[in-house]
């Protein structure tokens, strides 16, 4: 280092490259309230974007695991079937994966039309037909 130059060193904010806090420093609002460390106009601020996330945050989908699960049917060639409980049971089965497996379900639907007014509802995942338990058309392909 040249003689006269100044160097200082670095800030240490106790955050990661990540921005997250390191090991050992605490955040300043930890453990408080809106109303300890924000003015009244931001906390109203904060209130209005959470309502909005709510508000557009979209909805539970009925292919996932939750409240509004679906059963499954897997059909293989043979004509034998297993019942699962919900799509993901089904893609652990086959070793696949959930979002492959909804969207066998959902084009094997007796009310989806393609061109011409007819419906396909072979759809394959891996070599094994998926439906809806509640749909009626997997009905016609067990043996």
């Amino acid at each position: 280092m040249p003689y006269g130059e100044l160097t200082l060193p670095p800030v240490y904010t106790g955050r990661t490259s990540r921005g997250r806090y390191a090991k050992g420093n605490v955040p300043y609002n930890k453990g408080k309230t809106w109303a300890e460390y924000m003015p009244k106009r931001a906390q109203k601020r904060a209130m209005k974007g959470w309502k909005n996330l709510a508000k557009y945050r979209p909805k539970h989908r009925a292919e996932t695991a939750g409240r509004s699960r679906r059963q499954v049917i897997a059909i293989d060639d043979d004509g034998r079937w297993t019942c699962f409980s919900y799509i993901g049971a089904a893609a652990q089965w086959i070793g696949g994966n959930r979002n492959n497996v909804g969207r066998c379900c959902r084009d094997n639907q007796s009310k989806r039309v393609i061109r011409g007014g007819k419906v396909n509802t072979d759809h394959r995942y891996m070599g094994i037909r998926f439906y809806f338990e509640d749909d009626d058309t997997w009905h016609s392909k067990i043996k």
